[in-house]
This record gives structure tokens, sequence and C-alpha cells, in this order.
């Protein structure tokens, strides 16, 4: 009798299980598109350039945001520099698609924009 029952709940399963992926790279996608944005102006108010115009995702887990809400936890990490002949490290972390914090790894100090 319980072979019946997940034969008919496996459908089911799997309809939520392909919304489940959709909705996640969807979300993805449009923190990207914020990151890369937050990661070019942050470039452009310090007067450095921005490498490569890309971000790669790093780390991926579960933080809580101002409310007690938990949220995916998202950071990103990319390149920048002061003069087209060296290359710096810059980190960009998100709680669900809203950039939160915001690092350059600045030669004279790190930047820290949260």
């Amino acid at each position: 009798m319980n072979g019946g029952r997940l034969r008919r709940m496996t459908p089911l399963l799997l309809v939520l299980l392909a919304g489940l992926l959709i909705w996640y790279v969807n979300d993805s996608l449009k923190t990207r598109e914020r990151v890369l944005r937050a990661a070019r102006n942050a470039c452009s108010d310090l007067h450095v350039q921005f490498l490569d115009q890309s971000v790669v995702q790093s780390r991926l887990g579960w933080g809580r945001d101002g409310t007690g809400r938990v949220r995916l936890r998202r950071e990103y990490r990319f390149d920048f520099s002061l003069d087209g002949s060296d290359r710096h490290a810059g980190q960009i972390t998100c709680l669900g698609q809203r950039v939160v914090a915001l690092v350059l790894h600045h030669p004279e100090g790190r930047v820290v924009i949260e």
C-alpha cells in the first residue's frame, strides 16, 4: 500500500523540486546583478579599476537579517586594480538579495562599506 502512495506523490515532489530549483536560479541571477552593480559603483567611487567585469560566488549558507529572519547568505569575490598593473581582492556579502557588506583589500588598508 505504501508503494502506491509513494508513486502518486513522486510527480508532486518532482514538481516542487523543479519549482524550488527555478526559484533558486532566478534569485541567484537577481542577486548577482545587484552584486555586480555594487562592485562597479564601489570601484568607481574609489577611483580604482573593476577588473574582468565579473564576480564569483565563493560561499553559500544561511544568515539572519536585521529583523532576525533567516535568509540565504552569499559571498562573492572580485578583483580590482589601482593602476592596471596590480590586482587586489574585493568581497561582497549578501543576505537574500540585499548587499550588506563590501570589503576592498586595498594595499593601504581594508576599505569596508556597510
